[in-house]
């Protein structure tokens, strides 16, 4: 009986381990982290720049499983180039969002006319 309970409780973890391990990254956020976290510090005309260049190579280059910029980064990046007077790219990059995401189409047209105000 002992056994028994031993042979049942061994193949439970063994099933249950290839659970615990971790899945494939479904979008990259390459250096995003850290250097909005350096704006967010300081917001340097450098530091603001070197954002731009991540948030321009994970929209361009995209990695992980869906080969697609992650969530809210085009949005982002669009806000952040119309506050700072390149509306026109901004509007094409939330538009981009709404397209790639299209549960925030509402949200980003509202964006929009905002910006376009």
């Amino acid at each position: 009986m002992k056994f028994t309970y031993t042979v049942a409780a061994l193949l439970l973890f063994a099933g249950l381990l290839p659970s615990c391990g971790s899945s494939p990254a479904l979008y990259s956020w390459g250096d995003y982290e850290q250097t909005a976290y350096a704006v967010a510090q300081n917001p340097t005309p450098e530091r603001l720049r070197a954002l731009g260049m991540v948030y321009e190579k994970l929209i361009t280059q995209p990695e992980g499983l869906r080969k697609m910029p992650p969530p809210g980064l085009c949005a982002e990046y669009g806000y952040l180039l119309a506050k700072q007077g390149d509306t026109e790219r901004g509007v094409k990059l939330l538009e981009k969002e709404a397209e790639l995401y299209p549960e925030s189409a509402v949200f980003v047209r509202r964006l929009i006319k905002q910006l376009k105000k």
